[in-house]
Order: C-alpha cells, then sequence, then structure tokens
C-alpha cells in the first residue's frame, strides 16, 4: 500500500501543476515613452503575486502592455502601480490559458560579462554597447549587482531609447556586476 501511495504522489503532483490555470492579460498603456519607461512598468507588474516570470511585454509603438499570471489581476489592483510611475492603464482584458507544463528549461546566454568592482562609470561604454545589441531585436537582458546599481547600471542601457529591451534587475550581495544577454528567438 505505502509503494502505491509512494508511485501515486508524484502524479498527482503532477497532474495539478500540469494542467493549472493561467490567465493572459492585455491592458493599453498611456504616457510611456521610452525603453526606461517600459522597464518602469514592467518591473511594477512583476511585483504583483503570481505573475509568470519572464512574461510581462511591453509595446511601445502600441502603448500597451501584456503578461501572464497564475492568480486574477484586476484593473483597480494594476491602476496604482501605473499612477505612481506617472501612466495611465485602460481596458484591461483577460483570457484564461490552460498551461501544459510548468518546467521551462534553463536558456543559455548569447553573451556574458562579469565586471570587477562597482565602478559604473568604468564600464558605461560598454553597458551601452550591451543595449545597443539588444534593441536590435527581441533579447533579454538579465542584471546581477547590488541593489544600489540599479538606476546606475539601466540608465546607459535604457534611458532614451525607443526600443524595448526586457530587463531583469537581480539584486545581490558581492560588490560585483555581471551582464547576461539571451536571444529571445532561442529561448
Amino acid at each position: 500500500m505505502k509503494r502505491i501511495l509512494i508511485l501515486l504522489l508524484p502524479l498527482m503532483i503532477w497532474s495539478t501543476s500540469a494542467w493549472s490555470k493561467e490567465y493572459q492579460y492585455e491592458a493599453d498603456v498611456k504616457g510611456m515613452v521610452c525603453a526606461f519607461c517600459a522597464y518602469s512598468v514592467s518591473k511594477n507588474i512583476n511585483k504583483l503575486p503570481g505573475i509568470v516570470k519572464d512574461s510581462v511585454d511591453v509595446s511601445l509603438k502600441k502603448g500597451e502592455v501584456r503578461f501572464r499570471s497564475t492568480s486574477r489581476v484586476t484593473q483597480k489592483t494594476l491602476e496604482p502601480l501605473f499612477t505612481k510611475s506617472g501612466f495611465t492603464i485602460s481596458g484591461l482584458t483577460e483570457t484564461e490559458v490552460k498551461t501544459t507544463s510548468s518546467m521551462s528549461s534553463k536558456a543559455t546566454p548569447t553573451l556574458e560579462l562579469n565586471f570587477p568592482g562597482t565602478d559604473t562609470d568604468r564600464f558605461e561604454p560598454v553597458i551601452k554597447a550591451i543595449g545597443n545589441i539588444a534593441a536590435t531585436g527581441p533579447s533579454r537582458i538579465e542584471i546581477e549587482a547590488p541593489e544600489s546599481l540599479e538606476m546606475e547600471i539601466l540608465k546607459p542601457l535604457l534611458l532614451g531609447r525607443q526600443q524595448v529591451i526586457k530587463v531583469e534587475f537581480i539584486p545581490v550581495k558581492q560588490k560585483s556586476i555581471r551582464l547576461r544577454l539571451f536571444d529571445a528567438e532561442n529561448e
């Protein structure tokens, strides 16, 4: 009997997570003018519980945002996140989507750079160049650095750009900067 339970337990866990509900959301956003605005919107949405990692997609040209969540999100929940950043949101739509698996493969970065220390002025030309590369096509950048450096790194990377770049900033304790560029088409 114990063997049967041990064999059935993983199957039961897999069956509930493999077919879990997920919701796709789309909304219009007014007030965004550059990639830094898009980063701000994306970062605020990712703070909500249940948001699927890397699902937030912001379009400056269309003035819209799309994302997926494992829990329901209302426009009333989103509005304070947007008004705090100086944007307005309207026309939120929800579509229920069945997911077939919650497992994702770990992508290999196209480019990975490790900068010793935290002197962002010294590495600013390289950070700008990575932003230029990322802006040429669908890509994603992961940044690991001390939390106090977030804006110093993001300004040369995003400020004034018209192309949206997906960026994930991961605060770490070590005194170094790690940039990883991923080709979104190969993820």
